[in-house]
């Protein structure tokens, strides 16, 4: 992108665009039924911060661990970003991780949250990942996530507001 500002982090970055251009595309989703989604920076904002106020109802540690496993997808990157803008700090796993490296990283990072994204259990380990997921860790479930018995991004960021600051 031209004219890009001199930013400290990427959700500076991220800000500057979502306030420069909101009404451009920022992120394409296509799903397993042949939609495409293109989400706005504006859009994406809105979501992050609706789930960055969700975080923050939790409570947690300030900067606390929240991990993320799944493949590519834009919900992946709203996660991210919500994470950030409630002042945590990502743990990510990759999708073909193993169940035994799985609970070691939960474990050790002290992970306090985990978004389930776009998984399949056919092109990726999650048949044998969520073996590793501690029984006690909350968890919250990205669209395309296999994870049917956890609240579900559409609905929490339905029910919060989005985080002002």
């Amino acid at each position: 992108m031209t004219n890009a500002p001199k930013v400290e982090t990427l959700l500076h970055a991220f800000t500057h665009w979502e306030a420069k251009t909101p009404d451009t595309v920022y992120l394409t989703q296509p799903y397993p039924d042949g939609r495409v989604e293109d989400i706005t920076w504006r859009e994406a904002g809105n979501q992050a911060r609706r789930m960055a106020s969700y975080l923050h109802s939790l409570d947690l540690p300030k900067r606390s661990n929240i991990a993320i496993v799944g493949k590519n997808s834009a919900h992946w990157i709203r996660a991210d970003l919500a994470i950030w803008m409630a002042g945590h700090v990502t743990v990510p796993l990759y999708p073909t991780v193993n169940a035994a490296t799985a609970q070691h990283v939960l474990e050790h990072s002290e992970a306090q949250l985990l978004f389930v994204g776009k998984l399949d259990g056919i092109n990726d380990t999650w048949n044998d990942l969520k073996k590793g997921i501690p029984s006690d860790l909350r968890c919250v479930s990205l669209p395309m996530s296999p994870l049917a018995d956890a609240p579900q991004w559409q609905d929490l960021i339905g029910q919060n507001e989005p985080l002002t600051d």
